[in-house]
């Protein structure tokens, strides 16, 4: 093997190990074709150990660290074409650098799964069926089959996608008939992409002043590279903002660029995709976990070439390719959903902006309750913030009242003049909506001899009881039990259960008001295919019916004939160690609430407490959000938390109780040499063993955000040094959320 025509190929393979792997690429002596030579951002097969990866070449170079003799060769270019673009490699190496996550798991997350194998675009790209360049086809056909006769017909017009000709019910023996026989072949097909004019975009409505000015206020800075272009689009629910979404992106639109819509649920991208379909007589696609690898594929792949013009994704769309992306939204930007806490710890947020930032485009950040941090921004003048503060359409805002559960009979959750202002709202033909982010039953079984509670066995939580599968769920690692009947502390059968979830205020409701539909919507309800835009289909006929949900119910749906909301329990989150969490009350408080009275009626919402003087809970009963976002946010400076400071947080586990514990406590001594730092622990997690593992974190703060990623660094590059031990299991967070 001559090595005199080689090159050194840094690849990143999908390996939680933080560097670039060196690879020998010796070109072929018989090719000449400078297509054939290895690119950046190209997939390729290397060997590694005993198995074979496929990887992404980073860098390409003609000398390495290693003696150039011992690096293994390639075993092969999967492709003659990148499998990223140059501003994918950009985004990606900048994400990898900024979370200190391993660089091959950060390009392998950005990939489509079927990507992650030996397979090249080429083979996996839309195939269409075409009429061979044969004669006398219609003659060889039978006069009697009408399925090959009226295939023949639609392939003389035009090339078919097997999907397109299943939607013209034509069966697959047919098209099998057509391909064995040489009469159609299935090609890759040509990409034309069809420009975009005025006529593609319809139904535009009438806009108020606010949202004339929101609307004008993006589109200039679409046009003047020295304006900002980063927008908040802070708007009360029901105010219109996907009207000013939609408006905005029609500029873009027709200046044949495309548009990236993140939604942080995916049972928001059906309502999103049906309203977008309804105005651009376009190439609208979805991305999100719910697809198959094909269909995700197909969205990738018709975002690359440009066929698709809008991408509506939740957080992991922030990575697709686009020929020519000229605007991003993210709506409901506050939703912790856009953070990714397993693996990869990325927030699409931040990414988004980032790419645009580099792209020089607009990025609309939307919500009705913005993010600390995020209003912080526009506060100081970084971001453009557009307020709407009424609602469209003229309908009003939805009146705030209290119920002290205190104060009155309490049957399965629900206060008693809760229920007859619920009785009162169907009788008149409206529609209720009941929040209660708890599913199951019960949230424990609790034995009422020696009050021991049914707990996970693999964590530090309860088990939830869920009665219509008479199981004992751990809702943290999944664990599943049969229901007991005996108590295992005392052996008492007295066992009763103990708080509210959704199953059991749904079959309260259905005995209290059997005259109306309970609809339940859950992650129970809606576990198998089509369920969920069933349910959704059900609300929208608009027939008096009582909606019990949990937080799937509080995310931007719009329900015109809901006039009345209750908050079953806000207590859950009042007395929490995150310091986050009356923020994240208070945003689900009202964006739940702002689903009452989007119609012509006059929306109430009934928040039941036990209690009723907490300060959070009478701020938001009294005053806007943006109220109580002000006083948290002078809060968050007196005490020197973000978004005036800046952390990261190393979480350790491991299978014995104090192995974790004690590698942290290793850790923090080493800290000590770094001024300006705030070392937070180490101490156990909220909830300190999870899946049979026991965990501890330790916090990491600072003012400075460039001095903070310094320290972590130092950190990763010395973490084998300093305190080396196969026993735990370590990850680090950076600008963390989720502190369970």
């Amino acid at each position: 093997m001559s090595l005199f025509n080689h090159q050194v190929l840094q690849v990143a393979l999908p390996l939680p190990l933080r560097k670039l792997f060196d690879y020998l690429y010796i070109a072929p002596t018989d090719i000449i074709d400078i297509s054939n030579k290895p690119q950046q951002g190209q997939r390729v097969i290397v060997p590694f150990g005993r198995q074979t990866l496929v990887g992404t070449v980073i860098n390409i170079t003609d000398k390495s660290e290693y003696p150039i003799e011992k690096l293994k060769p390639i075993i092969a270019l999967i492709e003659n074409e990148t499998s990223f673009t140059s501003e994918q490699l950009n985004l990606l190496l900048w994400a990898a650098e900024y979370y200190k996550h391993p660089i091959g798991e950060v390009f392998s997350a950005a990939l489509p799964g079927v990507l992650r194998e030996n397979k090249t675009i080429g083979q996996l790209a839309p195939q269409r069926l075409t009429l061979s360049q044969k004669h006398n086809v219609d003659k060889k056909i039978p006069k009697n089959a009408k399925q090959l006769h009226k295939l023949l017909s639609l392939l003389s017009e035009q090339s078919y996608t097997r999907s397109e000709l299943t939607n013209k019910d034509m069966k697959s023996t047919s098209i099998k008939r057509f391909v064995d026989e040489g009469w159609a072949n299935w090609k890759t097909s040509s990409i034309y992409i069809k420009p975009v004019t005025a006529d593609d975009i319809t139904g535009q409505l009438s806009l108020n002043t606010e949202q004339a000015i929101a609307v004008s206020a993006i589109n200039s800075s679409s046009n003047n590279n020295n304006l900002p272009r980063c927008f908040l689009l802070d708007g009360v629910t029901g105010s219109g903002k996907t009207e000013v979404y939609l408006q905005a992106i029609e500029h873009i639109l027709l200046k044949q660029q495309q548009v990236l819509v993140c939604v942080p649920e995916i049972g928001l991208t059906p309502q999103t995709i049906s309203r977008f379909k309804q105005r651009f007589n376009l190439d609208v696609e979805l991305w999100h976990s719910g697809m198959t690898d094909k269909q995700r594929f197909n969205t990738w792949y018709k975002a690359r070439s440009g066929q698709a013009k809008i991408v509506i994704a939740t957080r992991s769309g922030v990575f697709l390719p686009f020929a020519s992306l000229g605007m991003i939204v993210i709506d409901e930007e506050h939703d912790a959903s856009f953070k990714q806490q397993e693996g990869f710890k990325y927030h699409c947020r931040s990414l988004a902006l980032y790419r645009a930032k580099v792209a020089n485009i607009p990025v609309i950040l939307g919500s009705a309750t913005p993010s600390l941090e995020t209003l912080q921004n526009a506060l100081v003048g970084k971001f453009h913030h557009l307020e709407l503060k009424s609602r469209a359409a003229g309908s009003q805002l939805p009146a705030m009242k209290l119920l002290d559960l205190n104060q009155c009979r309490v049957d399965s959750g629900i206060g008693e003049p809760l229920l007859e202002k619920v009785k009162s709202c169907l009788a008149a033909g409206q529609q209720v909506m009941l929040f209660i982010n708890r599913r199951g039953f019960a949230p424990v079984l609790m034995c009422e001899e020696c009050r021991w509670l049914t707990e996970c066995s693999r964590c530090s939580s309860y088990t939830t009881f869920h009665k219509s599968k008479n199981q004992l769920i751990c809702h943290h690692c999944g664990d599943q039990q049969p229901t007991i009947h005996q108590c295992k502390g005392c052996g008492s059968t007295r066992l009763s259960t103990v708080g509210v979830g959704t199953e059991q205020l749904h079959l309260a409701l259905q005995d209290a008001i059997p005259d109306y539909p309970v609809i339940r919507l859950d992650r129970d309800s809606t576990s198998k295919k089509g369920e969920f835009e069933a349910i959704l289909e059900q609300i929208n006929q608009g027939n008096p019916s009582i909606v019990v949900g949990t937080q799937m119910v509080a995310k931007g749906h719009h329900f015109p004939n809901v006039s009345l909301v209750g908050v079953v329990d806000v207590d859950g989150s009042l007395f929490s160690s995150d310091f986050r969490a009356p923020e994240k009350l208070a945003q689900l408080i009202v964006q739940v609430s702002g689903r009452a009275g989007r119609g012509s009626i006059k929306g109430e919402v009934w928040l039941q407490t036990k209690f009723p003087e907490h300060p959070v809970i009478q701020d938001l009963i009294n005053n806007k959000y943006s109220d109580f976002a002000s006083f948290a946010l002078t809060e968050r400076e007196m005490l020197n938390l973000p978004p005036y400071s800046h952390q990261a947080l190393i979480r350790a586990e491991a299978t014995n109780e104090n192995y974790a514990s004690q590698w942290l406590q290793s850790i923090s001594p080493h800290l000590s040499q770094f001024a300006d730092l705030l070392v937070l622990g180490p101490s156990p997690a909220p909830m300190m063993k999870k899946a049979g593992k026991y965990r501890h974190m330790l916090t990491i703060q600072c003012k400075s955000r460039p001095y903070l990623h310094k320290v972590v660094d130092w950190l990763i590059e010395n973490l084998d040094s300093v305190q080396k031990d196969n026993r735990i299991r370590w990850s680090i967070d950076i600008d963390p959320l989720d502190l369970s």
